[in-house]
């Protein structure tokens, strides 16, 4: 059993060392190898959005960096999550249909509890 659990460490091991992962650094996208990104300590931002008249939850809202492609959506409860972010200030777009597009600025991410509130206002 030892064995089994020794080599399925290494095979996962050189598995990952090949593979390139997209993080958001502030001045864009970037392709980091595994072994490049253990080098750098990245965080995540989430958060929650919410409609100013009624403060229900909105789902599929489009969030984004400003300068990077990555778009993630928020879920049935209004909640988003940006994986691998290098840490540094962004702003942070957001738009959905029938409502006005949003742009948070010099959103600070950096350690490791980054939870920030969006509110949008229809058309």
């Amino acid at each position: 059993m030892k064995k089994f659990v020794f080599l399925f460490a290494v095979l996962l091991v050189l598995g990952l060392e090949s593979k390139a992962i997209k993080v958001v650094t502030p001045e864009g996208d970037k392709e980091m190898e595994t072994a490049e990104m253990a080098a750098i300590n990245t965080t995540s931002l989430s958060g929650v959005v919410l409609d100013t008249e009624t403060g229900e939850t909105l789902a599929g809202v489009a969030i984004r960096f400003e300068g990077s492609n990555e778009t993630v959506y928020t879920d049935f409860d209004g909640n988003f999550k940006i994986s691998n972010v290098v840490p540094g200030n962004y702003n942070v777009l957001s738009n959905y249909i029938s409502y006005t597009d949003n742009k948070l600025k010099n959103v600070n991410v950096s350690g490791v509890n980054n939870v920030i509130r969006l509110v949008l206002k229809k058309d």
